[in-house]
């Protein structure tokens, strides 16, 4: 597998209760909560020394009418802005479809998240150096 979504996506289509992954420093453990069918998942990843940015990941949107449309993580992994000399985006920034937003570090690596329309970024839902969950709000954009 190449992707945490990959394994999340395995999870849920083989409807499990309880998935476990090790490789190395890695470990990996998806959880279903039974009793209010809830999927939970855990994961214990180190922190990297060094990691490959890789971009054109996938983000996921929906309308929230209130704030506009929702930026939601691909992958689950640790929240990051943006490094270099781009600077982070924060709440006010206009963006343009296709503007690298964040990154989300997983198994070493840095999945870049961009932004699926032209707007206003009205809303920042999480912290440097959080862990965020699939399908987590990050952004809100109104176009």
């Amino acid at each position: 597998m190449n992707s945490l979504k990959e394994y999340g996506d395995l999870f849920l289509k083989l409807n499990l209760s309880e998935l476990s992954i090790q490789e190395g420093n890695f470990s990996l453990v998806l959880k279903k909560e039974t009793s209010a069918a809830v999927n939970q998942l855990q994961a214990v990843i180190p922190a990297s020394s060094k990691t490959e940015s890789i971009s054109g990941t996938e983000e996921i949107e929906e309308k929230n009418e209130d704030d506009g449309i929702a930026v939601k993580a691909p992958l689950l992994g640790i929240f990051g802005e943006l490094s270099g000399e781009r600077e982070a985006v924060k709440e006010g920034d206009k963006v343009k479809k296709g503007d690298a937003l964040c990154t989300i570090e997983a198994m070493k690596m840095l999945n870049e998240v961009v932004a699926p329309t032209d707007g206003t970024v009205t809303k920042v839902c999480v912290k440097p150096g959080q862990l965020v969950e699939y399908n987590q709000q990050l952004y809100a954009i109104k176009t």
